[in-house]
């Protein structure tokens, strides 16, 4: 039977497999037990007001995938005056070389660095918890009970200081966007939603909140201080993930039910069209230098390329693997990585040659790959065997 139902296998509506991991029926009782809080606006620090407030401190870059929904680490600080320049990204190859598998929870699902790439989060609905791990080992360093429900997907704010965790269990009995604290690795509040929140990513200046959802027909925008609803976006149904243009100026969302991404304009939020891709479409993210949008499409088994600058399909890359369930960019833009949750690979794509370079070996059932702002480091979580795998990206640089 399916373990991962609304994440790592793919279902259609009304036809729901069931959880078979032992610990998450006692999981689903504790988290629909519990009373979800309210989100206490006055309890958020003064990053919160800062953003609210407009001051550029909160000002967060709209740059390509780093506010795509899993938050791609950012490039971090600028150097001091007088200092050298951050050498550029290592070159990516074409063959990731696999390392450890560390063990982490019992059964990790997603996990999201940290802007600048320090640590990263992962949201491990089994545990019930948000683990904080070292990007440069994953080795786990904190454990963060959510009790509201069980966590899927996190998210940072561009400033780091807090982190939004969408929460919901097996039958969206319960269904909540939790904050976290990243520098007391505590929660902060609550506040309940639509069915199935899934991933969730703050807007390019970090004041709003876009909240897609697997069992609904529409976004959320939350204000992200106060989690107060500021509008309710209608879309084609199951709005999965999202990602900004470089500019801030549009959103694109997959529609995993519907076979489309949807590009609002985030000015007004009007939906400006809806670009067909292929079947299932899961996860997305901007290119480095913001001229594609790589969308995997998680029955199909391909990633599917769009030229933003005209909102067509411009490429297609058939075989990535069987169930691609996320994509990320290497920092270089040469290739993209995929995360095979169907055969337990990470799939790498020469984007020029438009070709599979590799299917790695990355464990059983991976659900999310990350890659750290060097472009050394592959970060694979690895659902079904409660591991995170580490991958060498860029061998012999």
């Amino acid at each position: 039977m399916d373990r991962h139902p609304s994440h790592g296998r793919h279902r259609r509506r009304r036809t729901h497999r069931r959880v078979a991991v032992a610990g998450l029926a006692a999981l689903v009782l504790v988290a629909a037990a519990a009373v979800v809080l309210l989100w206490r606006g006055g309890a958020l620090g003064t990053r919160e007001a800062a953003e609210a407030s407009g001051s550029p401190a909160a000002a967060g870059g709209g740059a390509h995938g780093e506010h795509s929904a899993d938050v791609r680490a950012t490039a971090g600080p600028a150097p001091a005056p007088g200092a050298s320049a951050p050498a550029g990204p290592a070159a990516s190859a074409a063959t990731p070389v696999a390392g450890p598998a560390v063990a982490v929870g019992r059964a990790p699902h997603h996990l999201a660095l940290a802007p600048g790439g320090a640590f990263g989060y992962i949201a491990d609905p089994v545990a019930g918890a948000v683990l904080r791990v070292d990007a440069e080992g994953a080795q786990p360093t904190a454990t963060i009970p959510v009790p509201q429900a069980p966590p899927q997907m996190v998210t940072f704010s561009p400033d780091g200081a807090r982190a939004y965790v969408a929460a919901f269990d097996e039958g969206y009995t319960v269904n909540a966007i939790v904050t976290l604290d990243t520098a007391t690795d505590r929660v902060l509040s609550a506040v309940p939603v639509g069915r199935g929140p899934y991933a969730l990513s703050t807007g390019p200046d970090g004041r709003l909140l876009y909240v897609p959802y697997f069992d609904e027909d529409h976004l959320d925008v939350l204000d992200a201080a106060t989690g107060a609803l500021v509008q309710r976006i209608a879309v084609r149904p199951s709005p999965h993930w999202i990602a900004f243009t470089p500019d801030g100026s549009a959103a694109y969302v997959t529609n995993h039910f519907s076979d489309v991404v949807t590009v609002l304009d985030l000015a007004s939020h009007d939906v400006v069209t809806t670009v067909p891709v292929g079947d299932g479409p899961h996860s997305l993210e901007f290119s480095p230098d913001g001229t594609r949008v790589a969308v995997v499409d998680y029955i199909g088994g391909d990633v599917v390329l769009i030229d933003p600058a005209t909102d067509t399909v411009v490429g297609t890359v058939p075989g990535v693997g069987a169930g691609p369930q996320d994509v990320t960019w290497a920092p270089d833009g040469r290739h993209l990585y995929t995360a095979n949750v169907d055969d337990g690979t990470v799939g790498v794509v020469d984007v020029a040659a438009g070709a599979v370079t590799a299917r790695v070996p990355a464990g059983e059932d991976p659900t999310s790959v990350t890659v750290t702002p060097d472009g050394r480091r592959l970060l694979v979580t690895n659902f079904g065997d409660g591991t995170v795998r580490v991958l060498d990206a860029a061998p012999g640089g």
